[in-house]
């Protein structure tokens, strides 16, 4: 990794033109730790570009960054020197982008920085370490070896904050090591605002989300011995409270702190598709989402599906009890 990073800092330095790149349908630590790159390039007089087939959620909005991404961009027109994708495990994370574009990212230097278990490095260049808690916290290590930390704004340390602070639950999940604190507190030494991440994600809520909240829990179900529980979400009842799928954010996080659980999803209806999110306490999540052909981590993990919501509620359970659950 220390031979990757080095590489990445000789490309920046060269590179006049620099595309960044994200994973579609972006988290936070997708998104967050993609714009602290992007202004500490602008800072450096790089002419940067960030990409994605879709634009942030809404609730990203209280940082001020989502106006970055650009959704149409011509990157053949843009001509990069350099390409830098941020958290996505695999090229299908990148969606129609790299489809379309296929041909610049296979002849353009590209480097792939990311913290998932899936992701076996899948281009030349791979800085990727599963041992991080985040995307936020390696690239906080990138940004200190490549001796970039003087760039670092309050804005931007309040940025990489709020990646650690989604991707270990305020520092609860077990991903947290005494390396994400002390991350943490670097970030706090450069003027972090680590109240605002935790306000904005964890306890601020619309009236619309509460009720959807209210409708989830009174519907929730439990397997006969109670390790298992799950809610699902039609979307009739999105329309009914006027919310979206963002707004299920933080929910899933509820059910896996309920007693004697061990494993909880949350299914729900999409567009034209069914997204189903797991958490567990000890089970890899990560393995059995990846026999629906997705993954993330081993205790948290989703996938989306065209089945039915009620087809794909019944084959999970089925293929959960099947694991002695």
């Amino acid at each position: 990794m220390k031979e990757n990073i080095k590489k990445l800092e000789k490309l920046i330095k060269k590179s006049k033109k620099i595309l960044l790149i994200n994973h579609i349908r972006m988290d936070p630590d997708a998104f967050w730790w993609l714009a602290s790159f992007y202004y500490i390039l602008e800072k450096l007089k790089k002419n940067v570009v960030a990409v994605n087939d879709m634009l942030p959620p809404t609730n990203f909005d209280f940082l001020e960054s989502s106006n970055i991404i650009k959704t149409d961009f011509d990157i053949k027109n843009f001509k990069p020197d350099l390409i830098i994708s941020f958290d996505a495990a695999s090229t299908g994370q990148l969606w129609e982008t790299y489809i379309k574009n296929e041909d610049i990212f296979k002849n353009t230097p590209f480097v792939v920085i990311d913290h998932h278990m899936t992701n076996h490095g899948f281009w030349s260049i791979n800085i990727v370490n599963p041992d991080y808690s985040s995307t936020c916290e390696l690239t906080f290590h990138i940004i200190e070896k490549i001796w970039f930390t003087k760039y670092i704004t309050p804005k931007i340390a309040t940025l990489l904050t709020a990646w650690i602070h989604t991707d270990t639950n305020i520092f609860y999940n077990q991903n947290t090591t005494s390396s994400t604190l002390i991350t943490a507190a670097k970030l706090m030494d450069l003027w972090a605002d680590f109240r605002a991440p935790m306000y904005n994600f964890f306890q601020k809520a619309t009236y619309e989300k509460t009720k959807l909240v209210w409708i989830v829990f009174n519907k929730l179900q439990k397997s006969d011995n109670g390790k298992i529980i799950w809610a699902k979400i039609k979307k009739s009842e999105f329309k009914k409270t006027n919310t979206w799928d963002e707004d299920t954010s933080g929910i899933i996080n509820r059910l896996i702190n309920i007693e004697w659980c061990e494993v909880a999803f949350l299914i729900h209806e999409l567009w034209d598709e069914v997204k189903a999110s797991f958490r567990a306490k000890e089970y890899n999540v990560w393995d059995f989402c990846a026999s629906f052909w997705w993954g993330w981590h081993k205790l948290a993990a989703w996938f989306r599906t065209s089945k039915k919501l009620d087809e794909i509620e019944a084959e999970i359970l089925e293929k959960l009890k099947k694991e002695k659950l």
